[in-house]
């Protein structure tokens, strides 16, 4: 990973409420030996945390639905793809 790239994730990741920089560490559950055994892989783990973590500020539940999607997939991306390696003093 880019040294530009590290240093954006590290202020997105650090940004994010503390809940949120916590989920971080699912990623270890989506690994595909624990994900063979307890049926929660990248996609599952997003969609049980996000609304968790993400919260909308929105009393619309429109707004609600179209940023579920968008938290879900943000999460999912963190839980894929973020080096938790990198994030060890943050996190």
């Amino acid at each position: 990973m880019g040294v530009r790239v590290r240093a954006c994730v590290h202020v997105c990741v650090f940004c994010l409420v503390d809940t949120a920089r916590c989920c971080v560490l699912w990623q270890k559950f989506a690994s595909p030996e624990i994900a063979a055994v307890t049926k929660m892989d990248a996609n599952n783990l997003a969609m049980v945390m996000a609304p968790n973590c993400l919260r909308c500020d929105s009393d619309d539940p429109q707004v609600m639905f179209d940023n579920a999607r968008k938290e879900m997939g943000f999460l999912r991306l963190l839980i894929q793809h973020l080096d938790t390696a990198d994030v060890d003093g943050i996190v």
